[in-house]
Formats: C-alpha cells, structure tokens, sequence
C-alpha cells in the first residue's frame, strides 16, 4: 500500500500537529527568506539567521530567526551566493571548493554537512540537482525532500568553507543564503 505525502499535506501535517488548526484556512503563497553575513579576508565559517541587527532589506527579510506565529514555509529550493559588489577583482569563490552545509529547524539538524562542491565536475557542467552562473559565485540547489518551517521555531543555517575569498567582502558583499518555497500567511476572512 502507497503512501503519498505531498508537500502540502506534509505541511498542513506539521502545523495541525502543533497545534494550529487553522491552517486549512490560511492563505498559500510562495516565500522566501534570506540572510547575508559579511566575511574577513580569513574566515571560513558563517552562521545565518543569527544576527539581524544593522541589516536592510537587501540583507535580511527576517527580523528574528523565526516565522511569525500564523506563517510557515515548505523549503523548495535552497540558494548560496557570493556577493561581488565593488568587490576586487582578486576576491576568489569561496563556494568552488569544499563545504559542509548545516540547516537547523528548531533543535533538528534536517541537512547534515552537505557538500556543495559535489554537484559540480571539473569541466563545470552540472547535475540536474544544481546550477551555477555567474562565474561560479552562485549555487542553486532544489530540495528532494519537503522541509518544513513551522511557525514561532527557530531557524540557523550555518556553512564551513574550505577556502576563504582572499580579502574582506567590503561595502556591500557578502554571503548570502536563501531559501525559496511556498508557505502559509495569516489570512483573517473579515477586515481588521
């Protein structure tokens, strides 16, 4: 007998289960949140979702590490690009060599040390599973598998490089990690 869990019943599961029942009633929509961190010329390690103070729009949408209480998000896609804005021409890809991705919901590890660097070959063709453009300073990755954010639980993402860029990111680069998918808002049937 088959079992066929979409990601809309998976999501829908997830938020019934803690307790919102209202999730049926809600309005569907396609999300994304996003998170950059600047780096030093050394550093080889970035956690995201951590600090949102000092960051625009353009840096963060979040203004905690947590959905508000009648939004949750289903994760289809997950996004990591290196910035170059007035960068120097000698700012090498930290994203070319090896990494261990991280993504924390609440206190469950739901990706453990993915490497990016193996969605790559040599000759810079790719499996179906990523993209890059760009010079090799963006990484798209689609999620096989639903991952689900729940309202009011807490979010990090945290990437171990293998090289650094070489110099400071400078005024505005960066880091930067995004994921995309779609999700619930709160959406009340009368005006407030």
């Amino acid at each position: 007998m088959g079992f066929n869990l979409t990601p809309q019943k998976k999501l829908i599961s997830v938020n019934q289960s803690l307790g919102n029942m209202a999730i049926t009633q809600q309005q569907a929509t396609s999300r994304e949140v996003y998170d950059t961190e600047s780096y030093t010329a050394t550093q080889t390690f970035f956690t995201f979702f951590e600090t949102f103070a000092a960051k625009d729009i353009f840096q963060t949408n979040l203004t905690s590490n947590k959905l508000d209480s009648q939004e949750s998000m289903v994760i289809n896609e997950i996004i990591i690009s290196q910035e170059r804005n007035n960068a120097p021409a000698s700012l090498t890809n930290i994203l070319a060599g090896a990494t261990k991705l991280n993504v924390y919901v609440g206190n469950q590890r739901v990706i453990k040390d993915f490497n990016t660097m193996f969605l790559a070959s040599a000759s810079f063709n790719f499996f179906p599973t990523a993209r890059v453009s760009g010079g090799g300073f963006t990484i798209s990755m689609p999620c096989l598998t639903s991952i689900v954010i729940p309202p009011q639980v807490g979010i990090k993402v945290t990437i171990e490089t293998e090289q650094d860029g070489g110099v400071a990111s400078g005024a505005g680069n960066g880091l930067k990690f995004c994921m995309k998918g779609y999700g619930t808002l709160f959406n009340p049937s009368t005006s407030l």
